[in-house]
């Protein structure tokens, strides 16, 4: 998914929100967009109000020991019984520069591949809301 596809009219996969994202409960439907082909960047863009974005990585570039676990609960919300199809992704605050961005790794946002069906979750673990993106 890119957004040349969105530019060019093509209608992007839609992500349906089992639960909302806390502080947003009148969006559900998200689309996938690359910020650039080329790049693990994206933005999770609401269907309702485009200018609702959230930026999201997969955790692998900058994490790559990063393995949530995943409970049966959440594989059910989503209902999928295959780990495998699970794409996760973690939201990034970027308020200044990107040296300073930082990943919220408690709280990914998981979604089956399969389904389309997504559901941030907070993990049991302890692991931190802001871990740098960058290394210092």
């Amino acid at each position: 998914m890119s957004t040349t596809a969105a530019e060019a009219g093509q209608a992007l996969p839609t992500i349906e929100f089992r639960t909302p994202m806390p502080g947003f409960p009148e969006h559900r439907e998200f689309v996938l967009v690359a910020v650039d082909p080329d790049g693990p960047l994206f933005t999770l863009r609401s269907v309702d109000d485009p200018a609702l974005r959230f930026l999201v990585v997969p955790p692998a570039p900058f994490y790559p020991d990063y393995a949530p676990q995943v409970s049966a609960q959440v594989l059910e919300q989503l209902g999928t019984t295959d780990p495998e199809d699970l794409l996760v992704l973690l939201v990034v605050t970027a308020a200044g520069s990107v040296a300073e961005a930082t990943a919220n790794l408690l709280a990914p946002v998981i979604v089956d591949q399969s389904t389309r069906r997504a559901v941030q979750v907070i993990l049991e673990e302890d692991l931190p809301i802001r871990a740098r993106l960058l290394p210092a």
